[in-house]
This record gives structure tokens, sequence and C-alpha cells, in this order.
């Protein structure tokens, strides 16, 4: 399978062809309930992460953390 170039949270990264948003998520060992997703400048909605990512596609993935003490 092909792979393509994207930029996951500022770093470019080789992924194989057809990863979803979700794939990269879980690849990161994060919960896809507990992060917000930026793909190329634009929030992604939980329902849309197992849209397929593109060559150039910039991704930022970032976990929420509670608050609180």
């Amino acid at each position: 399978m092909l792979s393509i170039e994207i930029v996951l949270n500022g770093n470019k990264k080789m992924v194989k062809q057809g990863k979803t948003v979700e794939d990269m998520i879980q690849s990161l060992s994060l919960d896809p309930q507990r992060v917000m997703v930026m793909l190329n400048s634009e929030l992604l909605i939980r329902t849309k992460y197992n849209c397929t990512l593109k060559k150039a596609d910039e991704l930022e993935i970032l976990p929420f953390f509670a608050a609180g003490g």
C-alpha cells in the first residue's frame, strides 16, 4: 500500500494511504472522546473522525485535560 505525507501536530509524518483521523488518534494512544481535532485549520467534530486523510493534510490532535483540584 502507498504512503502519503501529512503534518501531525506540526511534524511531517508518513502514513499509509487510507488512514483515517481516528486511526491517527489511536496511534497516539488517545481516547477519541477526550481530544480536540483540527484538520486543515478547521475544527473536526467527532462524527467526522472516520474521514480518510489526504496528502499534505495538516492534522492537530490535542488531548483534553480535566481541570480541578
